[in-house]
């Protein structure tokens, strides 16, 4: 008996099945999730330690650099790095929490942890990278600004709301939408430390795209997948774009 392995034009049915696919839509709401998480996390820490570096403390290139390690690592080396110090056998953070008679977490094992853990693992690595381009912005800033709003009698809350915000601001929209394009799309540590799980808990939308093509072979319907997710993001970032030239616009010119 012959059987007929070869592929057949479905028409459009890959593209009707997103529509109708509850894992998809799961994955995409936990990928907005992570995204929108792990931004807001990056933004925090990198302005914090922007910050810290432009008060210019001793041996500032040495700590600068040091903070910049985890920038240039794979993303496979540090998923590994963060699997191992989560691990319930040999991961000293498990240990931690056994000797301050802590609860027994498996961290990767359990939805909620889980997605907690490749928050601290995503935060760590690209943190690093929010700093390096809002400190960037503030060596810019001239010292005269501060220099005169302190003899006019401004508090510090007041210094970095009025002269060192608004002109970071658009380097904190660039950092923001590049860290969510890049965590929306994010593998390499799920694929690592997770795996997706438990269950489908970090499944997001790359991790569910490799298992239709690889796992499943439904090379067609990942190819469908990744077409909208693609074209979706390409039109979200257009119209982020936009948002982004308005808001940088001079009042008196809009």
């Amino acid at each position: 008996m012959v059987y007929d392995t070869l592929p057949r034009w479905n028409h459009f049915e890959n593209f009707g099945r997103i529509l109708r696919d509850s894992g998809l839509r799961e994955s995409l709401s936990l990928s907005v999730e992570f995204a929108v998480i792990a931004t807001a996390a990056e933004l925090v820490i990198g302005l914090a330690a922007a910050l810290f570096f432009d008060t210019d403390p001793p041996s500032r290139n040495l700590l600068l650099g040091l903070f910049m390690l985890p920038m240039i690592m794979a993303p496979v080396v540090v998923g590994t790095a963060w699997s191992t110090l989560f691990d319930r056998t040999v991961g000293p953070i498990p240990y931690l929490f056994q000797v301050l008679h802590g609860p027994d977490i498996q961290w990767l094992a359990t939805p909620a942890t889980a997605m907690f853990a490749l928050l601290i693992a995503d935060a760590w690595e690209w943190a690093p990278l929010v700093a390096l381009l809002l400190f960037a912005a503030l060596q810019v800033i001239p010292h005269e600004q501060y220099e005169a709003a302190r003899v006019d009698g401004a508090s510090a809350p007041q210094l970095f709301l009025r002269i060192t915000l608004p002109q970071i601001a658009g380097m904190i929209l660039v950092a923001a939408g590049l860290r969510v394009m890049d965590a929306f799309l994010e593998l390499d540590k799920v694929f690592v430390m997770t795996g997706g799980g438990p269950g489908s808990s970090t499944q997001f939308v790359s991790m569910f795209v490799y298992k239709q093509a690889f796992q499943f072979y439904e090379l067609g319907y990942a190819s469908a997948v990744i077409t909208v997710v693609l074209a979706l993001l390409a039109v979200a970032y257009a119209m982020y774009l936009r948002s982004y030239g308005r808001a940088l616009r001079p009042a008196d010119s809009r």
